[in-house]
């Protein structure tokens, strides 16, 4: 196998370093086919080192939600009314900032039943938030300031460093589809197969175990407290709900994947000006009560 796949490999990688190409050629044969697989992993070997573009973002990110949500830590939440609520804050910073990356599909959020302080930014905007987190939030300010937050690790796009070498992966089960159809064995090609989902396992255990870079979650929570700046939010409730949770300490979850919330509120720098509307706090503070039944 190893001599006929090599061959190959060789006359399909020159193709990877013209986008034209390799999408006239992929569109052009059919994914039974032997070549077609082929073609098909040289298009995602070039894209590997590109940009991925968002279905494809959205299909990997929904395989690491689906692995998250199989943990038997992290189940969905039961209270619709909660959702609900979360749904159309998360929506509303969306709506009404421009510098909101659009997924493939519009963004999702979930609320997870655990009280472990958490949330994950999953690629291709699914969102999910505990809800241990949400109850360290006093006000609709400050749920909005942790979705503000995640919304802004989908746009600049964290996870994407850890999926590109799954794409990567992808490439090289096209590759070994296509060679199987000639000389790959039962064996080789059970394990090109499960190499993909070892793939997106490793980026699942970046987001729960270790979590983002520092420099990421500074990044996300500079551009966070602009899309609540954005929403009409007070941008100091991201560094209100910080300092919260700062003074309650805690283990696991955030405390154990994020830099400490003392160090992430002194990154914030100097307060971003807002000038608070008294009618819409009234109307937030009213449903954030009626979501929480406080």
């Amino acid at each position: 196998m190893r001599r006929i796949l090599l061959p190959l490999l060789l006359c399909v990688l020159p193709l990877a370093a013209c986008a034209a190409v390799m999408n006239a050629l992929e569109q052009g044969t059919d994914e039974n086919t032997a070549m077609g697989k082929f073609a098909r992993g040289a298009n995602r070997m070039r894209k590997s080192f590109e940009d991925l573009d968002p279905s494809e973002e959205h299909f990997i990110g929904r395989s690491v939600a689906a692995q998250i949500l199989a943990m038997p830590q992290y189940q969905l939440d039961a209270d619709e009314q909660l959702l609900a609520y979360v749904e159309k804050v998360g929506h509303g910073i969306v709506a009404m900032n421009d510098g909101v990356r659009r997924p493939f599909l519009d963004y999702r959020f979930a609320v997870l039943a655990t009280e472990e302080v958490n949330a994950f930014a999953c690629p291709g905007g699914l969102i999910l938030v505990s809800r241990g987190l949400l109850k360290n939030t006093k006000n609709e300010e400050e749920l909005a300031a942790v979705l503000a937050h995640e919304i802004a690790h989908v746009s600049l796009r964290h996870g994407v460093a850890a999926i590109k070498d799954s794409n990567m992966v992808s490439a090289f089960q096209y590759l070994g589809a296509g060679a199987a159809q000639t000389a790959l064995s039962n064996e080789d090609l059970k394990a090109l197969t499960g190499v993909f989902d070892e793939s997106i396992g490793d980026i699942v255990g970046t987001l729960v175990t270790s979590g983002y870079s520092r420099d990421a979650e500074v990044a996300a929570d500079e551009l966070g407290r602009t899309f609540l700046l954005g929403a009409g939010y007070d941008p100091q409730a991201l560094a209100t709900v910080l300092g919260c949770m700062d003074g309650h300490g805690g283990d696991g979850g955030m405390f154990t994947t994020h830099p400490s919330p003392k160090d992430r509120i002194g990154a914030l720098g100097q307060p971003l000006a807002w000038t608070a509307d008294a009618q819409g706090v009234a109307v937030r503070t009213k449903r954030y009560a009626a979501a929480f039944q406080r």
